[in-house]
């Protein structure tokens, strides 16, 4: 029998998503929980490998398991693998699938979020960019449009990569005023998934930043070499045209800088059937 997993986890401590020799990481952690409970070897297959530092709300894996699952009591089996996960992953919700279905190669899309704050704060620090530069945003986010649709992201992707084609198409892109506060996920005996990143509204809507970003697929360090090269049009060192410029060129060492890991979050996986 195979079963979907919704995980939350804070990046933090590890490596990424995928098991590395001799690193920390969450699929690792994942397993041998997964193996603790059910008293047998299990193997995770997440839906997409994550950078070291990354966090993730609504990250789908799946596992194969001879023992059914007391469905009548799912509360009962989420609390049991939470019990063994550290404290920074976290199940929210199991359900059985289709033996063939694949948390990785069936997803559709992914989204990611990440955040920025122009003004110093001790509370955001952990989860936010410190950017101490006065942003546009309508200019961002008319840089943002450049993005939209099927296109080579080679000058958006980390050098010598091992991908059979930079290939990618970005649905949505643009940038809102929000802070990470408030991340809320539904309780454990939902089915209906986890709240998307709920922005924090107490905080000054010109000092917070959210960037929105979805794709069929991601490249390494995409989104972050993405969000370095707004920035450059958000400070006034760039247009916003200089963005569908630069990705024609297919060359990484025009863009901007990529920034920090800690601030990006993967927030939602799709999949062409219903999951959770």
């Amino acid at each position: 029998m195979r079963f979907f997993i919704l995980i939350s986890f804070r990046g933090t401590r590890y490596c990424g998503w995928q098991i590395q020799n001799e690193q920390l990481s969450v699929q690792g952690e994942v397993e041998r929980a997964l193996s603790v409970l059910l008293g047998e070897r299990c193997e995770v297959t997440g839906a997409g490998r994550t950078d070291a530092g990354v966090h993730a709300v609504n990250y789908v894996a799946h596992f194969d398991s001879d023992k059914p699952l007391p469905f009548l009591d799912i509360g009962r089996v989420i609390y049991k693998i939470n019990a063994i996960l550290p404290n920074d992953i976290t199940i929210h919700n199991i359900c059985q699938v289709s033996s063939t279905a694949h948390a990785r190669f069936d997803a559709i899309s992914r989204s990611y979020c990440y955040f920025i704050h122009t003004r110093k704060d001790p509370f955001l620090s952990d989860y936010s960019y410190y950017f101490p530069y006065k942003l546009d945003l309508e200019k961002m986010n008319l840089a943002a449009e450049y993005l939209l649709g099927e296109k080579d992201f080679t000058t958006m992707a980390k050098l010598h990569s091992p991908t059979k084609t930079n290939i990618c198409t970005i649905t949505e892109a643009f940038w809102e005023s929000g802070a990470p506060l408030g991340i809320t996920p539904l309780a454990p005996t939902s089915f209906q998934g986890v709240t998307p990143l709920c922005h924090g509204r107490k905080y000054d809507e010109s000092d917070t930043f959210c960037f929105n970003v979805s794709s069929n697929r991601f490249l390494r360090n995409m989104v972050r070499a993405i969000v370095g090269s707004l920035l450059e049009v958000g400070r006034g060192k760039r247009e916003p045209e200089w963005i569908g410029e630069i990705l024609k060129q297919k060359n990484r060492n025009i863009a901007g800088s990529s920034v920090p890991a800690h601030p990006l979050f993967l927030t939602k996986v799709y999949y062409p059937y219903k999951t959770f």
